[in-house]
């Protein structure tokens, strides 16, 4: 178990921003920070990051946290693995407390992990060390010009003759059988039920997570052989999915943030010998063609993607599909063609970094000039071939979802296409209307019935007060060690205003009696950090939530007004008073429900009497309360 030093140092340490950042590209805002969420598919930032709070809050989908949950939520681990994973990005060394946990009781996920690391660590080891390695491997890997650098960097390795050798390496090490079979490392043989290698005789390309964990590998084939694949993969894992990985991510979201652009390319050779040249902006897909997946990934760390083609027209039309889709995520599509004698490799070795990224300058082209350029000399011989062209550009154009920029690539196209713009607006009106009518399939649509209450709108029952609740106990963790007149603190006179109340929220009703225990016996308050680094994810997710806030006043205003603003941070008494006089009343409100609702059922006088008195003391009570707080209640 770690230690509870080390996992405090941790948490001091850690910086949310940029933990966060790593998978998110962020934007400050104010002293905030503004992204969209990884968690769900969102095209207006809703995600919230604040570095003074250390937490998280996705105002869209409810998800929050801090650094810590984030990583958990990420990433699919547990407690412990988000911490050590922490701990490694931040160099913090893990002190192991005494514990009776089992280590073959960990996870499978985290089994999994850490099966695939020793075997990244086992190949590349027999790259650098084995006599297979040294002999066949490398002279081919230096033949490609990679660099040891590259070659560290990416964790090469090869994985040796022999069809059970790393197999067998791996159950002398503890691994068993099922781990192997499941991570996809190893095959059980239909014919004899021995377990062979899946990997033997390759280069091994590392395949990792957008964290840097291996999830898979590539393996290369180096002998000509028709009957062998020149490149295999690992199969779908419950820690690989192919769709949902690129090649090389790991190693260029940094660059990729600060460029603010990504190129896209197919192959790992081809992400290795760009790097190697210094394009450090620079993915693939990993064994599939490009997904919604993968794209919602590039558009975390950049808007701006580029794709890089060989000057085979044959694979330029066959990849016209992930422009397509890259414009339907929202992002701003360039498309580059390489000379036909070439492949993103072949032209990496040719040129310099600064030749390279001239070249990408001077010949990008958007998807629509692209498009006709690529069909052009079919299209000038053949009209009927020029409409179908017209109609694929539009519906392009269509798929950008801007109003603006689909006006200019409109204008684009009428330009290169040497036609009407109204007619190409027309087509692209037609072709909207026909996805507004699929998106709106009649047969698909609930019927809409006119709402009619069953209930006498004057017995309906008062909101629940969890609102108010989570208010105050908002403002506790806030505000509960400041003074507060005639109490020592704010926590002082709420509790003893709250002293009696029904709690219905559980969450709010623990810290408050925690709050209050606290006051009893004279020991430090807890706040919003106490229960932040709790380790109780639901607490934590809980607090993440009350203490985000969604708007915040914007520096601009205090110039605009040219006077000073005081916030509730700075002005907190009267915010503490409202938020209490709203869960009284909210509270007083709910009685009077259900003293109504006793009154028709009792029958004896007296008893009616009674609740007749209670429900006059308590509307006192209730126009009071209003009148303090300048409101109006309507109703009984």
């Amino acid at each position: 178990m770690i230690s509870k030093e080390t996992i405090d140092k941790i948490f001091s340490t850690v910086r949310i921003e940029e933990v966060v950042s790593d998978f998110v590209k962020l934007k400050k805002r104010g002293v905030n920070y503004l992204g969209n969420c990884p968690f769900h598919n969102e095209k207006t930032p809703s995600f919230t990051v604040s570095p003074t709070k250390e937490i998280f809050k996705c105002f869209g989908c409810g998800k929050a946290g801090n650094a810590v949950n984030f990583i958990m939520e990420h990433e699919h681990i547990g407690y412990p693995e988000a911490l050590r994973y922490l701990a490694e990005k931040y160099h913090i060394p893990i002190e192991e407390s005494a514990t009776n946990e089992n280590p073959e009781e960990k996870s499978e996920r985290e089994a999994m992990f850490i099966l695939l690391s020793a075997a990244q660590k086992y190949f590349t080891q027999q790259l650098i060390d084995s006599e297979e390695g040294k002999t066949i491997a490398l002279p081919y890997l230096k033949e490609r010009e990679l660099s040891q650098t590259l070659i560290t960097n990416f964790q090469l390795g090869w994985a040796p003759g022999g069809r059970d050798v790393f197999s067998q390496w791996a159950l002398k090490n503890a691994f068993s059988q099922e781990l192997l079979v499941k991570t996809g490392l190893s095959i059980v043989s239909e014919k004899d039920g021995k377990l062979y290698d899946r990997f033997h005789e390759r280069i091994i390309f590392p395949i990792h997570n957008v964290s840097g964990k291996v999830v898979g590998f590539g393996g290369r084939i180096l002998k000509s052989n028709e009957k062998t694949a020149k490149y295999i993969n690992s199969p779908e894992t419950d820690v690989y999915s192919k769709s949902k990985i690129l090649y090389g991510l790991a190693q260029a979201k940094k660059s990729i943030r600060q460029l603010d652009e990504c190129i896209m390319v197919e192959g790992y050779i081809d992400v290795l010998s760009m790097v190697q040249n210094g394009i450090e902006n620079i993915c693939a897909t990993s064994g599939t063609s490009l997904t919604e997946d993968q794209l919602k990934i590039i558009k975390r760390f950049t808007e701006n993607i580029i794709f890089l083609f060989d000057g085979d027209k044959a694979g330029q039309k066959a990849a016209l599909r992930g422009l397509d889709m890259a414009l339907q995520e929202g992002l701003n599509v360039q498309v580059v063609a390489l000379p036909e004698e070439d492949d993103p490799d072949t032209f990496a070795k040719r040129l310099k970094e600064d030749e390279i990224r001239i070249y990408l300058k001077e010949n990008a082209k958007n998807f629509v000039r692209f498009r006709y350029d690529l069909y052009k000399d079919e299209a000038s011989a053949d009209p009927a071939k020029k409409a179908v062209l017209v109609k694929e550009i539009i519906h392009s154009v269509a798929l950008v979802n801007d109003t603006i920029k689909r006006s200019l690539f409109l204008q684009e196209a009428a330009k290169v296409l040497n036609m009407s713009e109204q007619v190409l607006h027309q087509e692209l009106r037609r072709i909207l209307v026909e996805k507004v009518k699929e998106q709106n399939n009649v047969d698909r649509l609930p019927i809409a019935l006119p709402f009619v209450s069953q209930e006498d709108p004057q017995e309906i029952k008062p909101k629940d007060t969890l609102h108010q609740e989570k208010k105050i106990i908002r403002d506790l963790l806030l505000y509960g060690t400041r003074e507060y007149p005639g109490y020592e603190t704010v926590a002082q006179y709420l509790c003893s205003e709250l002293n009696e109340i029904q709690w219905n929220e559980a969450n709010c009703l623990r810290i408050f009696d925690e709050i209050q225990k606290a006051i009893q016996e004279q020991i430090a308050l807890p706040d919003y950090t106490t229960y932040i680094r709790s380790g109780d994810d639901e607490l934590e997710h809980f607090v993440s939530s009350l203490i985000m806030e969604k708007h915040k006043l914007a520096e601009g205003w205090k110039t605009f007004l040219d006077r000073e603003i005081i916030g509730p941070d700075e002005n907190y008494i009267p915010e503490v008073q409202s938020s209490l006089n709203h869960l009284k009343l909210r509270k007083v409100m709910q009685m009077i429900y259900e003293v109504d609702v006793l009154s028709k059922e009792v029958i004896a006088p007296e008893k009616q009497d009674e609740l007749l008195m209670m429900k006059k003391a308590l509307n006192e009570t209730k126009k009071k309360l209003s009148e303090e707080m300048g409101v109006s209640i309507l109703g009984k």
